[in-house]
């Protein structure tokens, strides 16, 4: 901060001189010239044109009341209106002291009497003003953030600390704010169009504790936190914030959740209190309808249970606590049911945490980013099973593989699975990579150019969960892919109203055109699979076979109810 200061007071500074007697104004430049570089203008509109064109910034105005065109008290009320000048120092020109309070009203810093005869007060005046000026600017650049005028992290704490001395016995709330995705917001509609929205959410926040009592801060580029009186329902809050977002500043599509941590003890460190608002509202998922969570003791478990499993993960590899679990796909064509491939799937077997659900570290792990390494395992095992099979029976039992939202950011991916591939002996027709519609959703270019490499490569391509809402027909028209996966909440719906059969049909309808093989996952009962047999879907993936099993089970599973036909290349 030193030697930015020391910068500063080296650089010659602008004073503008806006005065319609020439002799006045030669008076004044002549007495700051040696200091300062002089811009002139003679009246409040010229004075404007030169503040709004000058490309060297005016650091202070010395302002004549009594002009023609435009008069000093009028400049005073335009220029003090307007954001981006709002703080220039204006030191005003008088000899009736009638003007000194009106003008002080309007925003002046200081004054100057006139006749100018005393030239080494002027010269401390114009020095003392701009100082300070630039002395509130730096106070205000440290303080605030500069896209939202938040408080930044450390001015943010200092005030809260003031709020606990001064106020020990209000109940006060620790709220800290995450954007959802807000990088994805930038890349889909641009980083102007996420800078304004960034700044009108602030300014909402920025209300809500003009209403509490509190203040707000920016914690890191989408995260905000407030300190502010006890609020009840933060349900309520959530609605009000979105409908203004709506409403006031015409955004519909940024979607948000917080965590709240209510002080009880106002000598508890405030920092710890900062650390389990935010564990809170990372805490929060879909499970979590109203998007809100306030902290307690099972907030805290549930945020340590997921630090631990990230800080396993690795482990969890070495020790090869993954199993690879297979669940079947059976082509049901004709009359005899014939094994068409399996999925891999990842399971865990914590040693000390038991079995820990896939629907709980799956998720997380993509959050992280750790779940490239789980996935490249995963390959890894799939790759071998793959060839222990062949060996085994005879016949390529294909298995397909997931790849995650993460992958796909991968720019080595296609030569990495290649390498499994061509590594543990077996060919790119036996092991089919499975995409969730996820997984590209808003990077649909280098999703389409990555599977055009696997493509080139031999690979067969499916898209896992089609119809769960992120892909549009116009992105599966022009994706090079083999088959087409149905989401299973359709078939859990299928029997439940007829909107449901109808979009299942449009499905294998959008299969039949596009000249890919279908498969319909989640199916259970009888009474599913002869529906989905009758509509199209000749390949059929869940319980009604059987649920993901070790390669022991599945290898039994097969053998009892005679799915592998050896030595014949088993169908898509």
């Amino acid at each position: 901060m030193g030697n930015n200061n020391n910068i500063i007071k080296q650089i010659r500074r602008t004073v503008l001189i806006v005065e319609d007697e020439w002799i006045n104004t030669e008076i004044l430049s002549e007495i700051l010239s040696d200091s300062y570089e002089i811009l002139t203008a003679e009246n409040g509109v010229e004075a404007l044109r030169v503040i709004r064109e000058s490309i060297t910034p005016i650091s202070l105005v010395l302002l004549d009341i009594n002009m023609p065109v435009m008069g000093g008290f009028e400049f005073l009320s335009i220029i003090k209106a307007d954001e981006a000048y709002k703080r220039l120092p204006i030191i005003v020109l008088t000899s009736e002291k009638a003007h000194e309070l009106r003008a002080l009203e309007l925003g002046a810093s200081d004054f100057i009497t006139k006749p100018y005869d005393m030239p080494e007060v002027i010269q401390a005046r114009v020095r003392r003003s701009i100082e300070l000026s630039e002395d509130r600017m730096i106070i205000q650049a440290a303080e605030r953030d500069e896209l939202t005028d938040t408080y930044t992290p450390h001015i943010f704490v200092e005030y809260a600390a003031k709020i606990d001395r001064y106020h020990p016995d209000d109940a006060t709330d620790l709220v800290v704010v995450n954007i959802d995705k807000f990088h994805l917001f930038n890349e889909l509609y641009g980083y102007d169009a996420g800078a304004y929205a960034m700044r009108s959410f602030a300014e909402i926040l920025k209300d809500v504790v003009r209403k509490n009592s509190g203040i707000v801060g920016r914690l890191q580029t989408d995260y905000f936190v407030l300190y502010l009186n006890r609020i009840e329902n933060y349900g309520s809050l959530m609605q009000e914030i979105g409908g203004k977002l709506n409403r006031s500043y015409g955004i519909s599509n940024l979607r948000f959740h917080l965590g709240v941590y209510r002080t009880e003890n106002k000598q508890e460190d405030f920092e710890k209190r900062l650390d389990r608002a935010k564990q809170a509202c990372d805490a929060v998922n879909a499970s979590n309808k109203e998007h809100f969570l306030i902290y307690d003791d099972e907030a805290q478990r549930n945020t340590l249970f997921r630090e631990r499993l990230v800080q396993d993960v690795r482990r969890a590899i070495e020790e090869r606590q993954f199993e690879v679990y297979y669940q079947p796909k059976v082509n049901v064509r004709g009359d005899q049911y014939i094994l068409s491939s399996v999925e891999a799937l990842a399971r865990w077997n914590h040693p000390e945490l038991g079995f820990i659900s896939p629907g709980v570290f799956i998720p997380l792990f993509e959050e992280d980013g750790v779940i490239r390494l789980v996935d490249r395992y995963i390959w890894r095992e799939a790759a071998r099973q793959i060839r222990s099979w062949k060996e085994k029976y005879g016949v390529s039992i294909p298995v397909s593989v997931n790849i995650s939202r993460i992958d796909m950011f991968d720019k080595n991916l296609v030569s990495t699975i290649r390498q499994i591939v061509d590594e543990e002996g077996i060919s790119v027709d036996d092991m089919y990579l499975e995409i969730t519609e996820s997984a590209y959703n808003n990077e649909v270019e280098q999703a389409i150019a990555t599977i055009e490499a696997f493509k080139r490569e031999g690979f067969t391509i499916e898209i896992d969960d089609f119809g769960s809402g992120y892909s549009s027909l116009n992105t599966i028209a022009v994706m090079p892919l083999d088959v087409l996966k149905l989401d299973m909440k359709f078939v859990r719906e299928m029997f439940k109203n007829d909107k449901t059969l109808k979009i299942i049909g449009i499905v294998a309808d959008i299969a039949k055109n596009l000249k890919v093989h279908l498969v319909a996952e989640g199916v259970e009962t009888e009474e599913q699979l002869s529906a989905l047999k009758h509509m199209g879907f000749h390949i059929i993936q869940g319980y009604y076979f059987s649920k993901p099993v070790p390669a022991r089970e599945l290898e039994k599973y097969v053998e009892t109810n005679h799915l592998i036909q050896t030595g014949v290349t088993l169908p898509c």
